[in-house]
């Protein structure tokens, strides 16, 4: 059976090739009802576009790359989940890079990717500054920053803002009466450590508490948690704050193993950075991260920047919230 061919699609539909090309890559505005003519064309004749011809026609590759710092999270797979959703429904495809967390994996993963491999790349950069992005992704590729945020990128970014919801479960808990509040952090080096991390030093200095003891630095990862977790509760902590769903869950695992419930016997409060079911968040306090909607802005941003390169650059901030456990 010999493949059909756009120019099938034209007489099928009754309209020209290259109304058939416009509306295969949107290329042009085709009116609605021609559109509909030659996407049942389509339809009915099973056509599939030649991806190789297309992309040597237009100079697009159709695909997009997530570089993300730890695969394994549950919060990088829900991300990846929603911007494929988006960029799928226009032909898109995405490639999904994972750094685990190294500036070195990443930036020799950007210097082969920005050598014209994909149309734009989505980026949860483990990088503490953009000056070495810079010189390794040109200005006219389509970049947008999603999650971590990197000072002087002039670049398009879509970030969650913790601030609020940091400072309100820091007040709840000095409102239960915890005065020995401990605090298990990620990398020091990343926008969201550096604002969660000031958020809880400000609301404790607030209301004259120490917090230079209380403070565990750890990697954004399950390893050093238990390390860390033996000593806030060595200092005499009541209560535990921990910075990101990985590092929450394995964390609440620990106090189990050591007889202590988080219900009762110490107050934890984690994050919840997908939808998914996961182990053990239903008894913390939790900080909720708008995780659907972060993916979406994110692939319909890159969209917006592929359609129109010379756009003003874009920051979007959505909120995270706080929601204490109601048992």
């Amino acid at each position: 059976m010999a493949k059909v061919s756009i120019k099938d699609v034209a007489k099928h539909a009754g309209v020209s090739i290259a109304t058939v090309s416009h509306v295969i890559n949107n290329t042009r505005f085709v009116r609605d009802e021609t559109k509909q003519k030659v996407l049942k064309s389509i339809e009915e004749l099973n056509y599939r576009p030649d991806a190789t011809a297309r992309s040597f026609k237009t100079g697009r590759k159709n695909l997009i790359a997530f570089v993300v710092p730890d695969i394994s999270n549950d919060y990088f797979s829900a991300l990846i989940e929603e911007i494929e959703n988006v960029l799928s429904k226009f032909g898109l495809h995405l490639l999904v890079v994972n750094t685990k967390e190294t500036e070195q994996r990443e930036l020799e993963n950007l210097k082969l990717l920005s050598g014209g491999m994909v149309d734009g790349i989505i980026l949860a950069s483990t990088l503490s500054s953009y000056k070495p992005i810079a010189k390794l992704i040109p200005q006219s590729t389509p970049l947008v920053l999603i999650d971590r945020y990197l000072p002087e990128s002039f670049r398009d970014s879509v970030t969650v803002s913790n601030s609020q919801a940091m400072s309100s479960a820091v007040e709840y808990l000095i409102e239960k009466g915890h005065k020995k509040i401990g605090y298990l952090t990620g990398l020091p080096r990343i926008s969201t450590t550096i604002e969660r991390l000031s958020a809880y030093r400000e609301t404790m200095e607030k209301h004259g508490l120490p917090s230079d003891g209380l403070i565990r630095m750890g990697t954004s990862m399950s390893a050093g948690v238990a390390e860390s977790l033996d000593s806030l509760l060595e200092e005499g902590c009541t209560s535990l704050i921990i910075s990101n769903n990985v590092m929450a869950i394995e964390a609440m695992t620990l106090l189990y193993v050591k007889g202590l419930d988080p219900r009762h016997n110490i107050e934890l409060v984690g994050y919840k950075d997908s939808e998914q079911l996961q182990y053990g968040l239903h008894h913390m306090h939790l900080i909720k991260q708008p995780v659907a909607e972060l993916g979406k802005a994110a692939g319909n941003l890159m969209l917006e920047r592929l359609e129109h390169p010379d756009m003003p650059v874009q920051r979007i901030i959505l909120n995270a919230d706080f929601a204490p456990r109601t048992d």
